[in-house]
């Protein structure tokens, strides 16, 4: 079930053509160990020259600086597979979007919370006229009243801070964004 290759994969690998797509999709060098095993379970042989070769020419479209921007900000993470000539470059990069993959994430989850409490929120209303009907005694109707005021006080007070949270996230999202233009 969780081989990453199957029996006709191996059959029919071209060796050279999976270490590229490996390499441009900036996969550790272990990841063609779980394949071979994966073909010797198969009784299938494989071509680890082939595949390192192929890989080797992968890595050099993954790892470009430009590239690693656009990985950030897609939230991927880095297996630490460039060379030492472009790493340093490359993290850099990479933590520009990866910081602006977290802002915007941040302001979705905050936005996603305040709709949930102002929904919460405008339910109380029916909630509270189905509690109140059918009371007859007048302390019971107060009662009932003074709960649910506590509780809208309470959501709208929620609210107001993730307000507050969701601007903060978002001068994050600003910054991240402005730093990564007067990087270019």
């Amino acid at each position: 079930g969780c081989a990453v290759m199957s029996v006709e994969e191996c059959q029919y690998a071209d060796w050279h053509s999976l270490g590229i797509k490996d390499g441009s999709e900036g996969r550790p060098l272990s990841y063609v160990q779980q394949r071979i095993e994966a073909c010797a379970e198969a009784g299938i042989s494989t071509d680890p020259d082939r595949y390192a070769q192929g890989r080797e020419q992968g890595l050099k479209h993954y790892c470009r600086p430009e590239n690693a921007f656009s990985l950030g900000a897609q939230g991927k993470t880095y297996a630490g597979v460039c060379p030492a000539a472009v790493d340093a470059e490359f993290r850099q990069r990479l933590a520009a979007g990866r910081a602006i993959h977290d802002a915007q994430k941040e302001v979705k989850r905050i936005e996603d919370r305040i709709e949930s409490k102002e929904r919460e929120l405008r339910h109380t209303h029916q909630d509270e006229e189905t509690r109140l009907r059918g009371l007859k005694r007048e302390d019971d109707r107060r009662r009932i009243q003074r709960e649910f005021k506590l509780r809208r006080d309470r959501l709208r007070a929620e609210i107001d801070e993730l307000d507050r949270a969701l601007r903060r996230a978002r001068d994050r999202l600003f910054a991240a964004e402005r730093a990564d233009f007067y990087r270019r």
